[in-house]
Protein backbone atom coordinates (compact mmCIF):
# COMPACT_ATOMS: atom_id res chain seq x y z
CA UNK A 1 0.00 0.00 0.00
CA UNK A 2 1.67 3.39 -1.01
CA UNK A 3 0.67 6.49 -1.33
CA UNK A 4 1.56 8.37 -4.96
CA UNK A 5 3.27 10.91 -6.56
CA UNK A 6 0.44 11.09 -8.89
CA UNK A 7 -1.38 14.34 -8.40
CA UNK A 8 -4.90 13.51 -7.37
CA UNK A 9 -6.49 16.69 -10.15
CA UNK A 10 -4.88 14.17 -12.84
CA UNK A 11 -8.05 11.98 -12.88
CA UNK A 12 -8.32 11.57 -16.49
CA UNK A 13 -4.92 10.48 -16.74
CA UNK A 14 -5.04 8.08 -13.92
CA UNK A 15 -8.29 6.42 -15.88
CA UNK A 16 -6.57 6.41 -19.16
CA UNK A 17 -3.85 4.70 -17.58
CA UNK A 18 -6.14 2.20 -16.29
CA UNK A 19 -7.58 1.47 -19.71
CA UNK A 20 -4.12 1.25 -21.59
CA UNK A 21 -3.42 -1.22 -18.44
CA UNK A 22 -6.18 -3.34 -18.75
CA UNK A 23 -5.35 -3.90 -22.77
CA UNK A 24 -1.83 -4.49 -21.72
CA UNK A 25 -3.02 -7.56 -19.17
CA UNK A 26 -5.52 -9.02 -21.29
CA UNK A 27 -2.70 -9.23 -24.27
CA UNK A 28 -0.84 -10.66 -21.42
CA UNK A 29 -3.39 -13.35 -20.80
CA UNK A 30 -3.71 -13.85 -24.73
CA UNK A 31 0.04 -14.42 -24.97
CA UNK A 32 0.29 -16.67 -21.93
CA UNK A 33 -2.83 -18.84 -22.80
CA UNK A 34 -2.50 -18.52 -26.51
CA UNK A 35 -6.12 -17.53 -26.51
CA UNK A 36 -7.11 -15.45 -29.95
CA UNK A 37 -8.70 -11.51 -29.79
CA UNK A 38 -11.52 -12.82 -30.59
CA UNK A 39 -11.37 -15.36 -27.96
CA UNK A 40 -10.63 -12.94 -25.37
CA UNK A 41 -11.82 -9.51 -26.32
CA UNK A 42 -10.81 -6.32 -24.36
CA UNK A 43 -13.03 -5.31 -22.12
CA UNK A 44 -14.89 -2.10 -21.10
CA UNK A 45 -13.71 -0.10 -18.28
CA UNK A 46 -16.06 2.01 -16.07
CA UNK A 47 -14.67 4.04 -13.04
CA UNK A 48 -18.37 3.84 -11.29
CA UNK A 49 -17.58 1.49 -8.63
CA UNK A 50 -17.93 3.01 -5.00
CA UNK A 51 -17.17 1.51 -1.22
CA UNK A 52 -14.88 -0.79 -0.07
CA UNK A 53 -14.42 -2.51 -3.50
CA UNK A 54 -11.64 -1.83 -5.85
CA UNK A 55 -12.51 -3.66 -8.75
CA UNK A 56 -15.07 -5.72 -10.03
CA UNK A 57 -15.14 -7.99 -12.96
CA UNK A 58 -18.75 -8.17 -14.68
CA UNK A 59 -18.37 -11.17 -16.80
CA UNK A 60 -20.94 -11.63 -20.21
CA UNK A 61 -23.75 -14.38 -19.74
CA UNK A 62 -22.82 -14.98 -23.52
CA UNK A 63 -19.60 -14.85 -25.64
CA UNK A 64 -20.78 -12.41 -28.12
CA UNK A 65 -21.47 -9.38 -25.02
CA UNK A 66 -18.68 -7.35 -23.74
CA UNK A 67 -17.13 -8.26 -20.36
CA UNK A 68 -16.53 -5.08 -18.28
CA UNK A 69 -14.23 -3.86 -15.63
CA UNK A 70 -15.39 -1.37 -13.15
CA UNK A 71 -12.65 0.02 -10.94
CA UNK A 72 -13.26 2.46 -7.79
CA UNK A 73 -12.28 5.49 -9.17
CA UNK A 74 -11.84 6.90 -5.54
CA UNK A 75 -9.04 4.39 -4.66
CA UNK A 76 -7.33 5.07 -8.19
CA UNK A 77 -6.87 8.83 -7.41
CA UNK A 78 -5.76 7.82 -3.91
CA UNK A 79 -3.98 4.57 -4.61
CA UNK A 80 -2.92 4.60 -8.28
CA UNK A 81 0.16 2.13 -8.23
CA UNK A 82 -1.61 -0.45 -5.91
CA UNK A 83 -4.38 -0.30 -8.50
CA UNK A 84 -2.84 -0.46 -11.56
CA UNK A 85 -0.21 -3.01 -10.24
CA UNK A 86 -2.81 -5.28 -8.34
CA UNK A 87 -6.30 -4.39 -8.84
CA UNK A 88 -6.17 -4.09 -12.86
CA UNK A 89 -4.32 -7.62 -13.78
CA UNK A 90 -6.71 -9.05 -10.74
CA UNK A 91 -9.68 -8.16 -12.60
CA UNK A 92 -8.32 -9.05 -16.11
CA UNK A 93 -7.31 -12.62 -14.79
CA UNK A 94 -11.19 -12.98 -13.83
CA UNK A 95 -12.14 -11.96 -17.53
CA UNK A 96 -9.94 -14.47 -19.09
CA UNK A 97 -10.88 -17.28 -17.02
CA UNK A 98 -13.98 -16.80 -17.52
CA UNK A 99 -13.74 -16.74 -21.44
CA UNK A 100 -10.96 -19.22 -21.46
CA UNK A 101 -12.61 -22.03 -19.08
CA UNK A 102 -16.25 -21.06 -19.00
CA UNK A 103 -19.04 -20.43 -15.81
CA UNK A 104 -17.30 -23.65 -14.20
CA UNK A 105 -14.29 -21.52 -13.04
CA UNK A 106 -14.04 -21.03 -9.55
CA UNK A 107 -13.51 -16.68 -9.16
CA UNK A 108 -10.27 -17.58 -7.19
CA UNK A 109 -9.64 -21.35 -8.22
CA UNK A 110 -6.69 -22.71 -9.00
CA UNK A 111 -7.29 -21.47 -13.18
CA UNK A 112 -7.23 -17.48 -12.00
CA UNK A 113 -4.28 -18.27 -9.52
CA UNK A 114 -2.06 -19.61 -12.08
CA UNK A 115 -2.67 -16.72 -14.31
CA UNK A 116 -1.93 -14.40 -11.69
CA UNK A 117 0.79 -16.09 -11.07
CA UNK A 118 1.74 -16.22 -14.61
CA UNK A 119 0.81 -12.47 -14.51
CA UNK A 120 3.83 -12.13 -11.75
CA UNK A 121 1.10 -10.44 -9.56
CA UNK A 122 0.34 -12.31 -5.92
CA UNK A 123 -2.91 -13.95 -6.17
CA UNK A 124 -4.58 -12.63 -3.12
CA UNK A 125 -8.50 -12.83 -3.28
CA UNK A 126 -8.64 -9.55 -1.84
CA UNK A 127 -7.31 -5.50 -1.39
CA UNK A 128 -5.45 -4.08 1.28
CA UNK A 129 -6.48 -0.55 0.47
CA UNK A 130 -7.79 1.36 3.34
CA UNK A 131 -11.58 2.29 2.44
CA UNK A 132 -14.72 3.78 3.37
CA UNK A 133 -18.22 2.65 2.61
CA UNK A 134 -20.38 4.06 0.11
CA UNK A 135 -23.20 4.60 2.62
CA UNK A 136 -24.11 4.19 6.09
CA UNK A 137 -27.53 2.71 6.99
CA UNK A 138 -29.58 4.21 9.61
CA UNK A 139 -31.58 2.09 11.97
CA UNK A 140 -35.04 2.17 12.72
CA UNK A 141 -36.63 1.25 16.18
CA UNK A 142 -39.45 -1.89 15.68
CA UNK A 143 -41.17 -3.29 18.59
CA UNK A 144 -42.27 -6.72 19.66
CA UNK A 145 -43.20 -8.84 22.47
CA UNK A 146 -40.00 -8.22 23.83
CA UNK A 147 -38.38 -5.77 26.26
CA UNK A 148 -35.66 -4.75 24.35
CA UNK A 149 -36.70 -2.75 20.80
CA UNK A 150 -35.59 -4.50 17.19
CA UNK A 151 -34.13 -2.80 14.86
CA UNK A 152 -34.23 -3.16 11.31
CA UNK A 153 -32.11 -0.90 8.84
CA UNK A 154 -33.38 1.79 6.69
CA UNK A 155 -33.71 -0.97 3.56
CA UNK A 156 -35.67 -3.17 5.58
CA UNK A 157 -37.41 -0.08 7.02
CA UNK A 158 -38.75 0.87 3.66
CA UNK A 159 -39.62 -2.82 2.80
CA UNK A 160 -41.47 -2.75 6.22
CA UNK A 161 -43.72 0.29 5.18
CA UNK A 162 -44.29 -1.32 1.77
CA UNK A 163 -45.31 -4.34 3.16
CA UNK A 164 -42.73 -6.82 4.57
CA UNK A 165 -43.79 -8.49 7.35
CA UNK A 166 -40.36 -8.59 9.84
CA UNK A 167 -41.03 -10.99 12.81
CA UNK A 168 -38.94 -10.73 15.88
CA UNK A 169 -36.25 -13.54 16.24
CA UNK A 170 -36.44 -13.54 19.91
CA UNK A 171 -40.10 -13.85 20.99
CA UNK A 172 -41.30 -15.02 17.29
CA UNK A 173 -43.61 -11.48 17.35
CA UNK A 174 -44.09 -9.41 14.00
CA UNK A 175 -42.11 -6.52 14.20
CA UNK A 176 -44.03 -3.16 14.79
CA UNK A 177 -42.98 0.61 13.75
CA UNK A 178 -41.94 2.29 17.00
CA UNK A 179 -43.22 5.60 17.41
CA UNK A 180 -40.61 8.21 16.39
CA UNK A 181 -39.96 10.08 19.75
CA UNK A 182 -38.33 6.37 20.62
CA UNK A 183 -41.26 6.26 23.63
Amino acid sequence: MTQSAYPTSDTEALQAQACEQVRYWIDRARNLTGASAKRLPIPSVGFDLRGRAAGQAMLARRRRDTDRIRINAALLASHPDDILAETVPHEVAHVAVHRIHGHGARPHGPEWKALMTAFGVAPEPCHTLPTEPARRLRHFRYACGCDEPAWLTSIRHKRARRGTRYMCRRCGERLVAAPADGS
